[in-house]
């Protein structure tokens, strides 16, 4: 592939003037679309940074990267016509991101086969899980994909607990009401290495239990080795309440993590 650097600067390019295209004018409703453009951006970065440690080509490395840029290409046309980030008030922004990608932008450069691994990752990047008869070529990308966008949210997550914006409670909580109290049995839920469905979350603090599920789903090394080294869940244990049940989440999710971390690498 020609000059990936000139191709991926020409694509971020048509990236930005796609989503400054849905940007209105008001000053007050600007924030929720540039936290997906930085949303975005975020996790190119973290997606060259989970992937430093791993064999892979130049060509599959740019494949990764158009994963990251186009994963949530859909979010500002969500947000436009639907006023949400809620998949379940408007569409699957998956599978839309997907759509999006195929139809408004163009990568010549890349073969159709190329193209399409890009887009089924995009298309599963957002779903409970990985189907288990998965390509074996397109598992990577998309299990590559989720770890950078889980480990994006993330840093979004602490941020907004540590600093609250009322204008970023739909947003940021996907709408969860802020009481005191947990839902013991998601607690349980996620000791047993499951997800947690969104209809199942009572309040916020349930919505944290459902972040701190995640633990099981990040895939590589790299990922979960940042993720215990910029100490993401000892920050989210300090907005839980105090609680030996919470206390051995936090542990099973740790313990988790570093056995995702010693796993070989490729």
């Amino acid at each position: 592939m020609d000059a990936p650097e000139l191709l991926w600067e020409k694509l971020t390019a048509s990236f930005r003037a796609y989503a400054e295209s849905f940007i209105p004018q008001d000053e007050d409703a600007v924030r929720p679309y540039q936290l997906k453009v930085d949303h975005t951006f975020d996790v190119c970065s973290i997606m060259d940074q989970i992937l430093s440690d791993e064999k892979i080509t130049p060509e599959q490395h740019f494949i990764y990267r158009l994963c990251a840029l186009f994963h949530d290409v859909s979010r500002f046309e969500q947000l436009r016509d639907h006023h949400t980030f809620r998949d379940d008030r408007s569409f699957d922004h998956g599978e839309r991101s997907a759509e999006i990608f195929l139809k408004q932008f163009s990568v010549p450069e890349l073969s159709s086969h190329s193209l399409a691994l890009t887009m089924e990752a995009i298309r599963y990047h957002n779903k409970a899980e990985l189907p288990e008869d998965l390509s074996a070529e397109l598992r990577p990308y998309a299990e590559a994909l989720r770890d950078a966008d889980k480990i994006s949210i993330l840093k979004v997550l602490l941020h907004h607990f540590s600093h609250p914006l009322l204008s970023e409670q739909e947003i940021v909580n996907l709408g969860t009401v802020d009481t005191p109290g947990f839902t013991e049995e998601l607690v349980h839920t996620a000791l047993s290495g499951r997800h947690i469905l969104h209809k199942d979350m009572k309040n916020v603090n349930d919505f944290k239990i459902a972040v701190f599920a995640w633990c099981t789903d990040f895939n590589l090394p790299g990922s979960a080795r940042l993720v215990l080294t910029e100490k993401f869940y000892d920050q989210l244990r300090q907005y839980l309440p105090e609680s030996p049940l919470l206390d051995q989440l936090h542990r099973y999710c740790i313990d988790t993590l570093q056995k995702t971390a010693r796993k070989g690498r490729n």
